[in-house]
């Protein structure tokens, strides 16, 4: 596409996100250039505890504090959008536009649109569901003022590239907690972990490793060390890891998906998820470790039964699969579920019965089992309510 901006500036903002992984006060910075990336009137990143019933993660740009006060009073109209047919068949890395993807008559009756979007002067936006499952949401989302007229095909195959790099940003913050990290002592803050961290060099030697990886390292199992450099019992697991490590070193832009989440475990097995994370191109992160270039981070098997986005990853289950899964882990049976998806139950014993195929079960109380398995386990104090941050 011929307007898309260079391959440096778009390598820049992939920077400045994964910066945001070890810390999260780089969002406002990174949001900025998402801004000027999309040409929108803004950009929000919110990460939502379910569970808690609190706001994990809140960062706006562009969006004047009484419009950011009165936004949360809408919150409940546009999580229902999320269970229209046309968004649940939407893949995960397909951005959602209002324009194109919200039926008319919504438009039309929506409060949020009339009291909230176009005071503002909106007239479209573009969004990004970064991580859903029981317990977490998180998504972003941008705003474009009527000047700038409705998101186009640029826009949406911005989001496409961008979506799987702001995805791992996200979820490496919510392993970490993204309110207690100081980029200062992140390094320290690694060390407490449930979950396993080694810092590499280019070619996979292993520079530092917290007490969770530590473990894994002299147990054997998922990683080990051969040489000094990082291995795992899997020949096809490690091609990939040492390669998302290697491709570290180079264009961030060209990152994508490799090395989000590498299975460790062969199927049958307690899944075990790495994934990795570029260090050297941020300043932020360089921090960590002079020479390292990539943080992998091994999530171990967890009691958690939230395994939803989980296992949508390390299976590659379809937006819907995923949902029916996610609904399924609630405790709703098949026939509850379709209703609730809105789906005749016939398509969704089609659905679970994908999921089976994929997984390697043929059990409801397998999968439930599996989805606690694959979980990774998160390292954070309970989500209080917050104020959004501008």
């Amino acid at each position: 596409m011929d307007d898309l901006p260079s391959t440096r500036t778009i390598s820049e903002i992939i920077g400045l996100i994964y910066d945001c992984a070890i810390n999260p006060k780089q969002w406002d910075l990174a949001l900025e250039g998402i801004r000027a990336l999309f040409r929108s009137q803004n950009a929000q990143l919110l990460m939502y505890d379910l569970e808690q019933r609190g706001v994990k993660l809140m960062k706006s740009v562009g969006v004047a504090p009484y419009w950011l006060e009165r936004q949360l009073e809408y919150a409940s109209e546009v999580a229902d959008w999320e269970r229209l047919p046309l968004a649940m068949i939407l893949p995960l890395d397909e951005p959602q536009v209002m324009s194109r993807h919200l039926p008319p008559e919504l438009r039309q009756s929506s409060r949020y649109l009339s009291e909230w979007v176009a005071p503002q002067g909106l007239v479209d936006s573009i969004g990004l569901v970064l991580m859903r499952n029981p317990s977490r949401h998180a998504h972003m989302g941008m705003g474009r003022h009527v000047s700038a007229g409705c998101i186009s095909d640029r826009e949406v195959e911005l989001g496409r590239l961008l979506a799987p790099h702001v995805r791992r940003a996200v979820t490496i913050s919510n392993i970490l907690d993204v309110r207690s990290i100081e980029a200062e002592a992140a390094k320290a803050v690694f060390d407490t972990l449930r979950v396993g961290v080694v810092l590499t060099d280019s070619k996979a030697r292993i520079l530092h490793v917290n007490a969770a990886a530590e473990a894994m390292l002299r147990a054997g199992k998922p990683i080990r060390s051969a040489a000094g450099t990082i291995l795992t019992n899997l020949t096809s697991a490690t091609a990939e890891l040492h390669a998302a490590i290697e491709l570290a070193t180079r264009n961030e832009a060209e990152f994508g998906k490799t090395g989000l989440a590498v299975r460790l475990t062969n199927p049958g097995h307690a899944p075990v998820l790495a994934s990795v994370l570029p260090i050297r191109p941020g300043v932020v992160r360089q921090r960590l470790e002079p020479l390292a270039v990539a943080a992998v981070f091994v999530n171990p098997v967890g009691n958690d039964a939230n395994g939803a986005e989980a296992m949508s990853i390390a299976f590659d289950l379809t937006r819907m699969e995923t949902r029916v899964l996610t609904s399924l882990l609630a405790g709703r049976t098949l026939v509850q579920s379709a209703a609730e998806l809105g789906i005749a139950f016939a398509t969704a014993k089609t659905h679970l019965g994908n999921i089976f195929a994929k997984t390697g079960v043929s059990r409801q109380v397998e999968l439930v089992r599996l989805a606690a398995q694959i979980a990774a386990p998160v390292w954070c104090s309970d989500a209080l309510p917050v104020r959004p941050e501008t």
